[in-house]
């Protein structure tokens, strides 16, 4: 795992920490929320983007299937979903990760 997913992993990390384990009040609104999930999302394309995108791959698809699921994870947490939401969360961070292959191949930096 390069420098990059490896500080995703530890934001998504804190991120579901924070809204799963210390149940964080201050966020309450749900404005707040959705920034704070779409600011996830961004940096997780951003990670698998730049991972995949040289000749030399640096995010394998196992790593970026997995940070997916983190971020999935991590948005069900911000969102304080029930045990079926974060199956769900899994299910579209497996998706999400697996075809990012697909995704990224749109993505053009010039």
């Amino acid at each position: 795992m390069g420098f990059w997913s490896l500080l995703a992993a530890i934001l998504y990390g804190g991120v579901f920490a924070l809204f799963t384990f210390w149940r964080v009040d201050v966020v309450d609104s749900q404005t707040a929320r959705g920034i704070i999930a779409a600011f996830l999302l961004g940096l997780y394309c951003g990670v698998v983007t730049f991972g995949t995108s040289d000749e030399k791959r640096s995010l394998s698809l196992p790593g970026q299937t997995v940070l997916g699921v983190a971020l999935a994870c991590a948005i069900a947490a911000l969102f304080d979903a029930s045990s079926e939401g974060y199956i769900v969360a899994v299910l579209v961070g497996l998706i999400l990760g697996y075809t990012a292959d697909k995704w990224v191949a749109h993505v053009d930096f010039t």
